[in-house]
């Protein structure tokens, strides 16, 4: 962004707002497959980037909540990031049957929300994150005390998103 021409940071911050709550609500599904699901409860905290398709990448700050419930068949996720130039808060709840994952996000400061669908995977699982504006395949690889997300978004200014999240 120059100095002469302002740019609205809504669409990107809806964006990422987005993103990142798949991202965390997401790794809760990997979590929900295996046999310590109830590692997964509580609060988690970490680092990231947001890399922007100029190649411009900013830090952001975020901590995750989960909930089980349902006797684990369903997760639900309070998220709060934030960095210089984003602020997000989002919740989802994803439902896990087998290795398939289905659920759906919102974001409310800045009013999006959308659709989690994907399978889990040996090392983690794969989704496919959407909502009106974007779309955004995702990997994530999880242990008992640490989450590595991967995002790439479609259809917007961000080239990648990389998290990690720690409990331990």
């Amino acid at each position: 962004m120059t100095a002469n021409r302002p740019r609205d940071r809504r669409p990107r911050a809806r964006s990422v707002g987005a993103l990142l709550l798949a991202t965390v609500a997401a790794t809760a599904t990997r979590a929900a497959a295996s046999p310590d699901l109830a590692d997964l409860a509580g609060r988690w905290s970490g680092w990231g980037a947001v890399t922007l398709a100029s190649g411009q990448s900013e830090q952001v700050k975020c901590v995750a909540v989960y909930t089980l419930a349902n006797a684990g068949a369903s997760i639900e996720q309070t998220l709060r990031c934030a960095s210089p130039s984003y602020r997000i808060d989002a919740s989802a709840r994803l439902d896990i049957r087998g290795e398939a994952v289905s659920g759906s996000w919102e974001e409310r400061s800045h009013d999006a929300s959308g659709k989690v669908a994907g399978r889990l995977t040996r090392s983690g699982f794969e989704l496919a994150i959407t909502g009106e504006h974007f779309s955004a395949a995702m990997a994530v690889a999880t242990s008992t005390c640490k989450q590595t997300l991967q995002i790439k978004p479609d259809g917007v200014d961000i080239a990648r998103i990389a998290v990690n999240l720690e409990k331990c």
